[in-house]
């Protein structure tokens, strides 16, 4: 499972680095792909967040576990979170930022009674409240990605308003850069 979200994880993030090139839609294409097969497997639609072991060998174990816990390897379940919503900002699918805060909902009580046992769960909550989208040119996608914005995720966008060098979304709320 955490190799899964981590591979997922890593997908989005050569996305990212390689927007100014011809490869970012497979690598965008990719992750999409592999997020739906991850939640066709993993989800849980009773409890939210995605559990350790797929849907197919439920009958072979006695309890499916959902982990949040961080260790050496940071829990799949806060790195999932944090690639839906990054899935959201790039695909505009409201559908991944909902499953998204319901995974963060479902792991609440947890966040709140034992914070220092799952900081992955954190940055994720993190990507939640401060998901930031960027539309601009290639220039200046350029000149901003060498700059540390941990929640910020970078589109091309052609067709920007009159005099604007970008808009910068928060949610749903976007404005113009001039």
């Amino acid at each position: 499972m955490e190799d899964c979200a981590l591979f997922i994880k890593a997908l989005l993030d050569l996305q990212q680095a390689s927007i100014t090139s011809s490869n970012t839609n497979y690598w965008l294409e990719t992750a999409v792909k592999l997020q739906d097969e991850f939640d066709k497997f993993l989800w849980s639609l009773e409890a939210a967040g995605y559990y350790n072991s797929p849907s197919d060998v439920s009958g072979e174990l006695i309890l499916r576990e959902r982990n949040y816990i961080d260790n050496a390897i940071p829990a799949a379940n806060g790195i999932a979170v944090a690639n839906l919503v990054r899935l959201s900002l790039l695909t505009e699918e409201l559908y991944y930022l909902d499953r998204a805060e319901s995974a963060l909902t479902a792991f609440s009580s947890i966040m709140k009674q034992s914070p220092q046992a799952c900081p992955s769960l954190f940055i994720a909550l993190d990507w939640y409240r401060n998901q930031t989208l960027v539309r601009t040119s290639e220039a200046e996608i350029s000149s901003l990605i060498t700059q540390y914005f941990p929640t910020t995720i970078y589109k091309v966008e052609t067709d920007l308003p009159k005099n604007s060098v970008g808009l910068v979304c928060q949610g749903l709320i976007c404005k113009n850069l001039l």
